[in-house]
């Protein structure tokens, strides 16, 4: 069947499958097989930390596939981002997703320039303010995703059929989808795409290590570090201690310490993942619920979308009409 959404049609996608932003190795290694596959693909521009490595990682991906790529410009964290958004401009990519904080003059640059900007967000208050700043689309993360946390964050579940009847723009919904029944909810739910962030962490192209994508695979969605690493706020006094040191360290270095505090995690641990003990708390969303093998990006978007097929072909909507 043909799945046909605004934002497939806008990002000219085959299936409304979208990668997440990884600030530590969203390159073209994962992001390349993912449009590939049908999905969109997302380069994080602070994963290459000059704009020169962006350049070339974006002509990397381009070897790799002919079809849309999208470059991620994390406000706040990416270092050059004035000059990593013209890379992406001069290169011809068709699609930014900026996030983390507001974005409006990169926005309106971006579609100065012809440039679809999808913004990424935690709450539908902003949301809408997305909207209003003249974002083509937003991606609204629930609480099941993990990184960035709001206070007045909702599960995903809410966030998005309380978003749609608000926003006019595409919704896309974020935040432990990681299988055919978390699409084809999302999508019932009023989104016009799914974003997958840890799903595409257990896959074999993904560039992290094999000890990593297993621990997504086995580990138990109610596991209490999981479930607090996710569902918790940051610390407050680690955050405001790493917001202090902005400006007085390396840029790198700060950035590196703020997403380990956005992810819980002590900003002043060992960031390897040669012991045990980091391991179990190596990032990751609920969707590990819907993990229980690595596979290649290309099986892991065939067996959504077949799956989601197979759903709606098995006539359970048919049967619970009224």
């Amino acid at each position: 069947m043909e799945w046909k959404t605004r934002v497939t049609e806008m990002l000219g996608m085959k299936y409304p499958i979208i990668q997440g932003s990884y600030g530590g190795f969203g390159t073209s290694a994962i992001a390349a097989p993912v449009s590939e596959a049908g999905g969109l693909g997302i380069i994080t521009a602070g994963a290459l930390k000059t704009p020169e490595m962006l350049r070339e990682d974006i002509r990397k991906a381009r070897s790799m596939t002919d079809k849309p790529i999208c470059v991620n410009l994390t406000v706040g964290m990416c270092p050059h981002i004035d000059e990593m958004r013209e890379v992406a401009i001069e290169e011809s990519i068709p699609v930014v997703e900026t996030s983390a904080f507001q974005a409006t003059d990169h926005g309106k640059r971006l579609k100065e320039a012809g440039v679809k900007w999808i913004h990424k967000v935690a709450t539908v208050k902003h949301a809408i303010v997305a909207e209003k700043q003249g974002a083509d689309a937003v991606v609204i993360v629930g609480m099941e995703g993990v990184g960035f946390k709001s206070v007045d964050q909702l599960p995903t579940l809410t966030s998005i059929t309380w978003a749609v009847k608000q926003i006019k723009i595409p919704v896309i919904a974020a935040g432990g989808i990681g299988d055919a029944r978390g699409f084809l909810a999302s999508l019932a739910m009023g989104a016009e795409a799914a974003y997958l962030g840890t799903a595409f962490m257990a896959t074999k192209e993904c560039p992290i290590s094999e000890r990593h994508k297993q621990y997504l695979a086995d580990v138990d969605p109610s596991d209490p570090k999981l479930m607090k690493k996710v569902l918790a706020p940051p610390n407050p006094l680690d955050l405001e201690k790493v917001m202090k040191l902005r400006g007085k360290i390396p840029h790198g270095e700060w950035m590196m310490k703020l997403e380990r505090v956005l992810l819980k995690e002590d900003p002043d641990a060992d960031t390897s993942f040669e012991s045990d003990e980091v391991l179990k708390l190596a990032p990751g969303s609920l969707a590990v619920s819907g993990i229980d093998k690595i596979l290649t990006v290309k099986e892991l978007i065939d067996s959504i979308i077949n799956g989601a097929e197979d759903i709606l072909k098995s006539g359970v909507f048919a049967g619970i009409r009224g």
